[in-house]
């Protein structure tokens, strides 16, 4: 609830160590090859949404860090009415398509 990293965005990533992550500590050059698609994955969210932020892809760009306190609304089907989530979840997902449609290619 801080509003920080989108969770799309994480899934995405978690998606792209899957598909590339390294299982040895020692091979620097499979991290650096996950580490060069996991940029270029979050670029092209980036320029299809706008950001990677949880706050400034619902707007609230000005939200100060939400505290412990916080107290979220109830989570029925007028409040997903105005989130984007399902959206930024289909976007990840085609830019995920996408990537594997390269890849074999």
């Amino acid at each position: 609830r801080m509003r920080m990293i989108c969770g799309t965005v994480s899934g995405l990533v978690m998606l792209a160590g899957l598909d590339c992550g390294q299982t040895e500590g020692s091979d620097r050059e499979g991290k650096a090859y996950c580490y060069k698609v996991v940029q270029e994955l979050l670029e092209t969210f980036k320029q299809r949404n706008g950001s990677v932020v949880c706050a400034e892809l619902l707007g609230l760009s000005g939200c100060p860090v939400v505290k412990s306190t916080f107290v979220p609304d109830e989570r029925n089907a007028e409040y997903y009415k105005k989130r984007p989530c399902a959206q930024k979840v289909e976007s990840a997902a085609r830019i995920f398509a996408e990537y594997l449609q390269r890849k074999q290619a």
